[in-house]
């Protein structure tokens, strides 16, 4: 089933965004306040709504609610885009990403209940469109191939045991290069070794081909 977006601005961020979520068979929708825009968004063949942001009736009757993720977009304007996020909070979307012009902008977005925060180029864009498509929300960096690395929070099942007895590179295909662990204020950094013993709330930074991390993050997660 394809992935349903719902994006809140149709400026060059949202746009990136929206092209690279199409061109990966994700279900769009784009809504602007500009009447043009969202005509021009229309004839590039999305599917546009033009509409107030900071209205709850519209942002329903639109779709918003529908959507597995829910991105605000608008960046340069600081009053609209802390509107919409608050808006859509109080909507209870199920995922809400914001975008943030610079960190005290971000500080106020996560303030007011974004589940993710960013502070973006056009690169981020296509990244986090990849990241939408797949439903992983960990931090994913590229590497030479089809390689990534990213960082996944250890849920229980996987919690409690040894490493060595998880066989996680032939089970899953991965290698997890470094285990963080917090204990009290203190937050360390662990080689991997047979014996240690995962915890729960671990982060571990795990290399391998995209789709086998999808798959060991959900069910690290569990």
């Amino acid at each position: 089933m394809a992935k349903r977006t719902f994006i809140v601005g149709g400026g060059r961020f949202g746009s990136s965004l929206a092209t690279r979520l199409s061109e990966l068979g994700c279900e769009v929708v784009v809504a602007d306040a500009n009447a043009q825009r969202v005509q021009e968004l229309a004839e590039d063949g999305f599917r546009a709504v033009e509409l107030d942001c900071e209205n709850a009736d519209a942002l329903r009757a639109a779709g918003a609610l529908e959507a597995d993720v829910v991105v605000v977009a608008v960046g340069e304007n600081m009053k609209g885009s802390v509107l919409a996020t608050l808006t859509l909070k109080e909507l209870q979307v199920k995922h809400l990403i914001a975008r943030a012009m610079d960190e005290r902008h971000a500080a106020v977005l996560t303030r007011l209940g974004a589940d993710e925060v960013i502070v973006p180029g056009r690169d981020m864009a296509y990244r986090l469109a990849e990241r939408i498509r797949r439903d992983s929300f960990s931090i994913r960096m590229p590497l030479p191939g089809e390689y990534q690395m990213g960082e996944t929070v250890l849920g229980a099942a996987l919690a409690g045991r040894p490493l060595g007895e998880l066989h996680l590179p032939s089970k899953y295909k991965i290698n997890i290069v470094l285990v963080c662990r917090s204990v009290g204020d203190e937050r360390r950094v662990i080689e991997p070794a047979p014996d240690l013993r995962l915890e729960r709330g671990d982060t571990l930074i795990v290399v391998g081909l995209a789709d086998r991390l999808d798959t060991f993050e959900k069910a690290a997660r569990e």
